[in-house]
């Protein structure tokens, strides 16, 4: 058996005995075509964050903090390019359901609710960890 991830332990009873179960088709589901999806994401945030790199790389010379480039902006387009390297290097493990994909995004993740606690985006950081979690457990089974 493969140790456990930061914070696996701990998780996993919650999300999967306190949170209801997916039934095996929709599990079956989101590991065919979640890699492809996240994929597409991948790239689309990239494109994303391109533009906003170039918006922020503007904005400097007119006032940066007027526009948001303060040190909060810096540091979620650094978190953003991280998650989306880590989405990206995953693909191919998710593809051929290896674990070491789901522990890709599983740290992701937990990089992803970090950045949020530190912006105090609080929402985000609840709504998407208990949403984000609950998905990656019920589908861990599925890679070996």
């Amino acid at each position: 058996m493969e140790p456990k991830l930061i914070l696996e332990k701990e998780l996993e009873p919650i999300f999967l005995e306190k949170f209801p179960a997916f039934p095996d088709n929709v599990k079956e589901v989101l590991v065919q075509y979640g890699p492809y999806l996240m994929l597409i994401f991948s790239i689309l945030g990239l494109i994303g964050l391109l533009t906003a790199a170039g918006l922020g790389g503007a904005a400097i010379g007119l006032g940066a903090t007027a526009y948001g480039g303060g040190f909060y902006f810096y540091f979620g387009i650094i978190i953003a390019v991280v998650t989306i390297i880590l989405y990206l290097m995953a693909f191919s493990p998710l593809r051929a359901r290896k674990r070491a994909g789901w522990n890709l995004i599983y740290y992701a993740m937990l990089i992803s609710l970090v950045s949020s606690l530190i912006q105090l985006q609080i929402l985000s950081f609840i709504i998407g960890g208990l949403i984000g979690f609950w998905i990656l457990f019920q589908i861990r089974e599925k890679y070996i």
